[in-house]
């Protein structure tokens, strides 16, 4: 089934058209009820005016005086304005002009409406007639010594209000008209306006879908098309920042894959060869002990490879406890020394611990311990003939660590990629075996963030590198930690 699509800008235009049409009709039918009741009301007042002013006359005479030349004059005036009365008595007997009949069918008074005028009420009111247009009648009640002695009927008709009202009317329908025209006129023009911005945003989501995340919006607080452009923009920003990371990460993989298969591959062969040479009793017996050491060597370095990748899956994704104790961190300093002691001695550094009896330490041992390890072996790795400090201070509620070499040092684009799982040094500037598989600094700030603490590094290129570590030291007033 073919659906027909019905775009959004006629779907805007025609909503504007609909509301301004239902909204001009409604002022118009408006204005034309308010101005006919308006003219109809003045038409009672006036009417109503001239009515009392005969009366106040016609209270004064005498039966005898109905045809008095004075109310002659009141219908030769009234008349030329239109507007005819009769006076009538409290029968409802014409007394004025004198003809003694009653009022005509058409002008007969209702039993409500007599009742108002003997209560001395002025009656007004529209009515239709059989011979012209509509009329307006004003009845004006006549008492003569307290008592109802008639009234005084007012006509006249209402086609002059009507042609007035008319006129009016064509008018409005010409301001309404005109006003329409100018306002769907508008209406086009933004309507078109907004459809481009949703043009705009449909084109850039297209660019979106191929991949391109480099587009942008132009942003606007003005309304809530200008809101989502911004969170588009946002959207896009984040969408090619995660590229661009995405891309880096991958271009790391592939370089920890191939140097973890290279770092591999060489103990994998040298096990493999000493192996097949032991067993074919190719290597000689004096050369046995030499060979399983080497052999053992190897193995340990393999599984060094592979440890490290589990142990930094199982940090990343939580899976681990820390157990915290208070220990000395002196103590705690030198079995760091005594543990790298030898490697050092290799690469011609000298390991020095620097602090005091005091200084204690509240974290999980083993997991420290591990930290440390990693900081001081790529001290060693990027030191040749120096000196690597471990130093260590008590402040107020924390404990504070500084690792110092005076090493090769590094720049400031390496400084921030070091904390990267797969970011390896230039290992060209270093033949030393420490560090292959580039996670051992992500271990050591997933397990610094566990124990709530900080870790920063400062370096300089060809002047050497110092690891800052700070961690809580929090004692109750209870004395726990």
């Amino acid at each position: 089934m073919i659906r027909m699509k019905f775009k959004y800008f006629y779907q805007l235009f025609l909503t504007q058209f609909i509301i301004l049409f239902i909204a001009c009709l409604m002022i118009g039918l408006l204005i034309s009820h308010f101005m006919k009741d308006y003219l109809y009301e003045t038409q009672v007042s006036d009417l109503t005016a001239y009515g009392e002013e005969i009366a106040k006359d016609v209270q004064n005479m005498s039966d005898r005086e109905t045809g008095s030349p004075i109310l002659q004059t009141y219908q030769q005036i009234l008349g030329v304005k239109n507007i005819h009365y009769v006076i009538f008595d409290d029968t409802a007997a014409i007394v004025y002009p004198q003809s003694n009949r009653p009022l005509p069918p058409d002008f007969h008074l209702k039993t409500d409406e007599w009742k108002e005028l003997q209560e001395g009420k002025t009656v007004s009111t529209l009515m239709d007639t059989r011979f012209s247009d509509q009329l307006t009648r004003v009845s004006i009640p006549i008492e003569k010594d307290g008592e109802f002695a008639g009234g005084i009927m007012l006509t006249s008709p209402i086609s002059g209000t009507e042609k007035v009202i008319g006129k009016i009317n064509w008018y409005v329908f010409y301001t309404i008209l005109i006003s329409i025209t100018i306002a769907l006129i508008l209406s086009a023009i933004i309507a078109k306006l907004q459809v481009n911005r949703f043009r705009k945003l449909s084109s850039a989501t297209k660019e979106v879908i191929k991949g391109n995340y480099s587009v942008r919006l132009k942003e606007s607080s003005m309304d809530e098309i200008g809101a989502l452009a911004g969170d588009f923009n946002k959207m896009t920003q984040t969408l090619e920042e995660s590229a661009v990371e995405i891309e880096r990460q991958e271009k790391r993989r592939r370089q920890f894959i191939a140097d973890v298969s290279h770092e591999m591959r060489t103990p994998l062969t040298t096990i493999s060869g000493l192996t097949e040479g032991l067993v074919n009793d190719i290597i000689p017996k004096s050369e046995t002990d030499r060979c399983i050491a080497l052999i053992d060597t190897e193995a340990r370095r393999l599984a060094r490879l592979v440890n490290e990748n589990l142990d930094y899956e199982r940090i990343r994704s939580n899976q681990i406890q820390l157990h915290k104790t208070t220990f000395a961190a002196n103590e705690f300093l030198d079995i760091i020394k005594d543990q790298l002691q030898l490697t050092a001695e290799n690469r011609g550094d000298q390991i020095i611990v620097d602090t005091r009896d005091s200084v204690q330490i509240f974290a999980d041992y083993d997991r420290l311990m591990q930290v440390f390890i990693n900081i001081v072996k790529n001290s060693i790795q990027f030191t040749e003939n120096g000196t690597i400090t471990l130093s260590a201070r008590q402040e107020y509620k924390e404990t504070i660590f500084e690792i110092s070499d005076t090493g090769i040092g590094m720049n400031e684009s390496e400084v921030e990629q070091i904390w990267d799982r797969f970011y390896k040094a230039d290992m060209s500037r270093t033949s030393t075996k420490f560090g292959e598989s580039g996670i051992g600094l992500s271990i050591v700030k997933q397990l610094i963030s566990y124990h709530d603490g900080e870790v920063s590094v400062h370096s300089v290129a060809g002047e050497g590198t110092t690891f800052t570590i700070k961690l809580p030291f929090f004692v109750d007033n209870d004395g726990d930690k």
